[in-house]
């Protein structure tokens, strides 16, 4: 294989023919040997050729060794200088070694053995030095190329500030957008028990009442969900309590039965045995699966069947398992990735609504992002399993007593133990 590394070679400057001839004699296997007789001619060649190593006596006519070496110190810097002579006055040997206009000096007579070891440390400097060079131009390549990144990063985590700050404003003007309705909800409903109270039938007072529970736990979701966003720290206070899951799936199934009928959807419970509580907070408990179990009614077909199920896992005997499992639509390969990120809902734009159970409609992107915040705060975890075309299956780890898990913060506010009803 061909090598494309230049071809060694070095030239030799004496105005005494016979040490021209010997030195080429000597080195002419190894190396590619050019000889000039004085320094005039030395820097003729040097003009024309490729050389790595020039070696020259000092006593030349019209100009010495050392000013000719000083000559290529200025034009050919990379070209190692030698100087070689057996009556020279050593200080200006010294002097010129000492300003870098010599690599080296040798007397003579040499011996042949010391002379070829000479110049092969000659041309090892040469290629220690080129690589040097070689490896500081490319360190300056990349500290270059880094500026640039860290130029680019520096544009985009303003750009991001940015964001966030229109994130901030854009939040502030959806909570007052969801605030004001929210109040004239509740203000209404409470004109209707007062106008109605006592001359209402079941229907009716049930209807109302229903209004009411939803107004202000959408109130209630509203203010959390802000005050979530709104806060930098991960910690956040939990309110916990003695839940029994059976409570909590009768809830649940209230809370989402206007839509299961809407729809024709069924709604399947499956728990444990034996009677089973977690100590969790019971609203954040409740938005985790609720929101999981509307995203099962909005991206499951009429008529289809939506399944919770609980029960104890099997590596983890004090940690429950749920599971809220459709046979939707499912979650493509693109958005799986992403769905528990804030403010994603698909990457296609068109399928965004405000709605409520329409089938194949996103929201603004918080259900998920909500709900996995709040598992993690008590200690959980929750990940999706999901085959596109065929549905989706959420599954929520939660211990059965976060006090009991290490790390999690232990000056959480307790109430009194109740449960759900």
């Amino acid at each position: 294989m061909a090598s494309n590394a230049p071809e060694r070679t070095f030239l030799v400057v004496d105005d005494e023919p016979d040490i021209l001839d010997a030195i080429e004699r000597l080195f002419r296997k190894e190396y590619r040997v050019l000889t000039a007789n004085s320094a005039a001619e030395a820097l003729e060649i040097v003009q024309r050729e490729s050389i790595q190593v020039v070696m020259s006596d000092q006593r030349m006519p019209s100009m010495s060794g050392i000013e000719l070496l000083e000559e290529l110190h200025k034009t050919h810097p990379d070209i190692v200088r030698v100087l070689f002579t057996g009556y020279s006055n050593i200080d200006h040997v010294i002097d010129a070694i000492n300003q870098g206009h010599v690599y080296r000096y040798i007397s003579k007579p040499w011996k042949p053995a010391e002379l070829r070891l000479f110049v092969a440390q000659a041309f090892d400097y040469y290629v220690d030095r080129q690589e040097r060079r070689s490896l500081i131009k490319q360190l300056q390549s990349a500290n270059e190329r880094m500026e640039k990144q860290l130029n680019l990063l520096s544009i985009a985590n303003e750009e991001l500030k940015t964001l966030d700050r229109v994130k901030n404003v854009f939040m502030e003007v959806v909570s007052h957008e969801l605030n004001t309705p929210i109040a004239i909800i509740l203000g209404y409903v409470f004109l209707l028990k007062k106008e109605l109270d006592g001359a209402r039938g079941d229907l009716t007072g049930k209807a109302i009442e229903g209004i009411d529970t939803s107004a202000m736990r959408l109130k209630n979701i509203s203010n959390r969900i802000f005050k979530m966003l709104a806060d930098e720290g991960p910690t956040s206070t939990l309110n916990l309590e003695w839940v029994t899951l059976k409570d909590l799936a009768d809830e649940l199934h209230t809370q989402i039965s206007p839509f299961l009928q809407k729809r024709h959807q069924t709604f399947k419970v499956t728990l444990p045995s034996e009677p089973a509580q977690i100590h969790a907070d019971p609203e954040k408990l409740s938005d985790i699966f609720l929101n999981l179990l509307m995203n099962a009614i909005k991206f499951s077909r009429d008529g289809q069947t939506i399944t919770l199920s609980v029960e104890a896992a099997t590596d983890e005997p004090e940690t429950y398992v749920f599971s809220v499992q459709d046979q939707g639509i499912g979650i493509s390969d693109e958005d799986v990735s992403q769905i528990f990120n804030s403010f994603f809902s698909t990457f296609e734009s068109k399928h965004h609504s405000s709605g409520s159970f329409e089938f194949g409609k996103r929201g603004i992107g918080l259900g998920l992002s909500v709900a996995r915040r709040f598992a993690e705060m008590h200690a959980g975890s929750i990940h999706v399993e999901s085959v596109e075309g065929e549905g989706s299956r959420f599954v929520v780890r939660l211990p059965r007593d976060p006090e009991q898990i290490h790390g999690l913060v232990n000056d959480l506010a307790l109430d009194t133990p109740k449960v759900l009803s």
